[in-house]
């Protein structure tokens, strides 16, 4: 009996089995389960907010920016992959089509729907190639070089604020230690100190608002990115679609990954997750002043007058801050009542000032009741009272320093107190009230040098020293009068510092 091979289904369906087989292996299985599991939710446990994990977030975004840079070499590598197949698919195909040019007959018509079949799986490989490459892995790389130096701004801006916070905690430290040092210059410097103080607290809250602001802009990268990484996704499983009808198990499997991805919600579960869990305590560093220090050694009188100058210095700070708040505060209020009045992010700019105004009051405040409370305690008087008291903490640093820290619970923080900082009787609330001897700052149990006497010296006053030449003078205080305070042989008084040579 003849057989016809171009007429036999037998010899068909094993035809076009064979083809079949040879497309199944186009998609490799590996690439299958990486394509897989990049469609699950982001194994991401939990979100930065605020400056406890922004590190945290830039790890994370730049994994993020890793991951689709190796997406897109991977796409490439089979769009490269795929070009070099169709066209050696293609060149087989012309041999099998030459070679049937010399035949006839119904056999010579199999072979050549053969090669014809060959041309056609070579032009849909090729087609795929040309998709990944123009409409996948181009794209994909000019959005990872994009996101790349969009964050260099941002993370410039929180490098900056930082060092400026690092440079005010500096600055604090020295004018510190200079006050504690330069007795004759003491209530200028307890100024500056009480200054730069407030500026460092003005720095830490500016660092905390501009990492907050960062944050949220590298969410919106973040968001931005995962919404092309599902349009890229879209198209990749559009291309795959248009290949022969066996490869459409393949792409039945992956269209349900790519329905199930539910960006809302793997939004939320990320902000859950790397949220914040606990409410955190507001640490703020108040200032110390050296008077409350009973381990230094100080005539009474002066750490009275040193003790009632920071709280003069903090009264006006504290005037200032509660006149800004009430301006402030009124704004508040008319954006509520009128919310058209400004743009929402004037409004949550001047919400956000409010919240460090009054945050401001409560470091000045806190700072305020503890050096009070410490001169009512030596002067015998009833101690203050204040919202703050339980929540303040005073401990000693490495060097012996004391440090004292305020930490108010979440719910406490924005709470606007009634504490009156008119506590100083009246001529010390106008002006520190002079000092009647200059030399009343100086301990007289405090010997800072000790000098030799040049000449002779005979005291014209009943509180100068005399002394001959020779003697040793320990020396307790200077003046920028050129007069020092000494003692020599148990008699104290001033001399003029001319007479003398230090040692």
């Amino acid at each position: 009996m003849s057989h016809a091979p171009a007429k036999c289904r037998r010899c068909q369906r094993t035809r076009s089995g064979g083809r079949m087989r040879r497309l199944t292996d186009i998609v490799p299985h590996s690439f299958q389960a990486a394509i897989h599991l990049a469609t699950l939710p982001f194994p991401m446990e939990r979100f930065a907010q605020g400056y406890e994990g922004f590190e945290d977030l830039r790890k994370f975004i730049k994994h993020g920016s890793e991951f689709s840079k190796d997406v897109g070499a991977i796409l490439h590598e089979r769009a490269e992959l795929e070009s070099t197949y169709a066209k050696g698919l293609n060149k087989l195909a012309a041999k099998l089509l030459k070679a049937v040019t010399v035949s006839t007959g119904s056999l010579a018509d199999g072979w050549k729907a053969v090669g014809v079949a060959m041309e056609q799986e070579a032009e849909l490989h090729k087609n795929l190639a040309a998709g990944l490459a123009d409409d996948i892995c181009k794209p994909l790389k000019t959005l990872v070089e994009n996101q790349v130096k969009a964050r260099k701004p941002i993370e410039a801006a929180v490098e900056k604020s930082y060092k400026s916070l690092q440079e005010r905690r500096g600055e604090e430290f020295k004018l510190e230690k200079k006050s504690e040092q330069l007795y004759s210059l003491v209530k200028k410097v307890d100024k500056e100190y009480t200054e730069n103080a407030y500026k460092a607290e003005t720095a830490r809250q500016e660092w905390d608002v501009t990492v907050a602001k960062a944050s949220s802009q590298l969410q919106q990268l973040e968001e931005e990115r995962m919404n092309s990484m599902q349009d890229y996704l879209n198209k990749f499983n559009s291309h795959i679609s248009v290949l022969p009808p066996k490869m459409q198990q393949i792409h039945d499997r992956m269209n349900e990954s790519v329905i199930a991805v539910d960006l809302r919600q793997d939004i939320h579960s990320v902000v859950q997750q790397k949220g914040s869990q606990t409410a955190r305590h507001t640490e703020q560093i108040l200032i110390d002043c050296y008077a409350e220090d009973t381990q230094f050694t100080m005539n009474m009188d002066r750490r009275k007058d040193a003790l009632r100058n920071f709280l003069i210095y903090l009264h006006q700070l504290i005037e200032k801050e509660r006149k800004g708040k009430d301006g402030v505060q009124k704004l508040v209020e008319v954006y509520k009542a009128k919310p058209t009045f400004a743009d929402p992010e004037a409004q949550e700019d001047t919400r956000q000032k409010l919240q460090q105004t009054i945050m401001m009051l409560n470091f000045l405040e806190a700072s305020h009741f503890k050096i009070n409370s410490c001169l009512c305690k030596l002067e015998g008087r009833t101690l203050p009272q204040h919202a703050f008291e339980q929540h303040i903490e005073c401990t000693r640093d490495k060097q012996n320093y004391v440090v004292s820290v305020l930490k108010l619970p979440v719910n406490m923080t924005l709470d606007c107190s009634d504490y009156s900082t008119y506590s100083l009787p009246n001529d010390y609330m106008e002006l520190a009230s002079p000092v009647d001897d200059e030399f009343d700052d100086f301990d007289d149990d405090f010997p800072i040098a000790k000098c030799t006497a040049l000449y002779d010296y005979k005291a014209e006053q009943n509180d100068e020293l005399s002394f001959k030449m020779g003697d040793v003078i320990t020396v307790y205080g200077k003046t920028d009068g050129g007069w020092w305070q000494g003692e020599i042989n148990g008699r104290k008084g001033a001399f003029p510092s001319t007479y003398v040579k230090e040692m």
